[in-house]
């Protein structure tokens, strides 16, 4: 609901504005709300802190951008339809209204235009290191505000006294400097460094409009906008976290998932994270009642939890069985060679999670136990359901996928 209808929502407007912080931080904070409390909008059952929640998956999130990046992205986007000379209606009136003679590098303050306009004009330092020109006709490049040369953006190579000892307005585009004057010889080597790269140019110039170009992936300057590799430039990213693909696979169930990445933060409230909020609550094993519960006991130390463990997949995991969290998720996490049998170790490892912490909740509630047959019965049932609702959808990567599951349960 977030990413697909909120988020929406926010990306229509930061398509076309700059939004204030203090309304990102309001929009943040009904978001956060929304995800631990849904329509209470409660904003004190959050578990995990939001900037967290909006890295990558594998950076340990929930996949969610950040709206503060997006922000920032976006406004890139709105500087690269001007520097390519885009052919929308605003970017006309920009330049008729707001730039008139100069570029948007040039432009030295912003006397006039909207505080939208002024914010944008902030962002020219982030965007001249993505923003290049491949020169055909030079017509539409500014010779010394373009980075057209090997040199970078002339302007900031020799600074406004280039202007003078080259003879070259800071209006002039390359074109103009190729036709309106001859080439000189200077005293100093950086300026003959300049005519030999602007001979250089002209001998190689075609008929055709200049390719404005924009920074992606693998630092590769192309003649595109691209959101997401912009993101990924602009954005701090954090470590990869080593149990990703434990939580985050195709055909894994969303309840499922969220658990066991909350799992794997160690935020569910097991007894020890509750004792250090309220020394008087009851902190021993809900499922064996005779230790202090911690996510390492509870998945899958404790004897109630490891007997439905064991009985499920000591025949799928084999040599990679195990008891202890931090193994598991490794083992979880790692290569298997067989596709499907790593599929349904990871999924059984998610359900099972799911199943124990539903049954240990309910009991903590004060509902009747179940014994561990009751819920081998359930997660079984919950496997061959979730392999069968593949095959049937289409999905052919585990169509041997029963087969597997009933060999090891020993089913046949």
């Amino acid at each position: 609901m977030i990413s697909s209808v909120l988020w929406s929502i926010c990306n229509f407007w930061l398509s076309a504005f700059r939004l204030p912080r203090e309304c990102i931080r309001e929009i943040d904070k009904l978001c956060s709300a929304f995800l631990w409390s849904g329509p209470e909008l409660s904003t004190k059952k959050a578990k995990i802190a939001w900037d967290t929640i909006c890295r990558p998956k594998q950076e340990g999130g929930l996949g969610l951008r950040s709206i503060k990046e997006a922000n920032d992205v976006c406004c890139l986007k709105l500087i690269w339809r001007m520097v390519s000379h885009g052919d929308s209606l605003w970017v006309k009136w920009i330049k008729t209204h707001l730039l008139k003679h100069n570029t948007f590098w040039s432009l030295r303050s912003a006397q006039q235009g909207s505080w939208m306009w002024k914010k944008l004009l902030k962002y020219r330092n982030i965007a001249k290191d993505f923003s290049k020109v491949d020169i055909r006709n030079g017509e539409r490049s500014s010779f010394w505000y373009d980075d057209w040369s090997t040199m970078g953006r002339l302007i900031d190579v020799v600074g406004e006294r280039g202007q003078i000892d080259m003879g070259i307005s800071k209006h002039k585009t390359l074109a103009e400097a190729w036709d309106g004057r001859s080439s000189r010889t200077h005293r100093a080597a950086i300026l003959n460094n300049i005519e030999q790269e602007l001979l250089l140019v002209k001998q190689n110039r075609v008929m055709a409009e200049d390719i404005f170009l924009w920074k992606g992936r693998k630092d590769i300057y192309r003649p595109r906008f691209s959101t997401r590799d912009t993101w990924n430039h602009t954005r701090t990213p954090s470590p990869v976290v080593t149990w990703h693909k434990s939580v985050w696979f195709a055909g894994g169930t969303p309840k499922f998932s969220f658990c066991v990445w909350l799992a794997a933060h160690n935020r569910l409230a097991t007894g020890d994270r509750m004792l250090s909020w309220n020394r008087g609550l009851s902190t021993g094993c809900a499922l064996c009642n005779h230790t202090l519960e911690t996510r390492n006991h509870l998945f899958f130390s404790c004897v109630y939890a490891s007997e439905i463990w064991q009985a499920l997949t000591r025949n799928i995991y084999g040599a990679k069985y195990t008891t202890h969290w931090n193994d598991l998720i490794a083992a979880t996490s790692g290569h298997w060679q067989d596709r499907t049998k790593g599929f349904i170790a990871r999924y059984v490892f998610q359900a099972t999670i799911h199943t124990i912490w539903r049954e240990r909740n309910n009991r903590r509630h004060g509902e009747q136990p179940n014994p561990p047959v009751r819920l081998i019965r359930w997660i079984d049932k919950q496997v061959r359901d979730r392999l069968s609702s593949l095959n049937t959808s289409g999905e052919r990567r585990h169509e041997t996928g029963l087969q597997i599951w009933f060999a090891a349960r020993n089913l046949y």
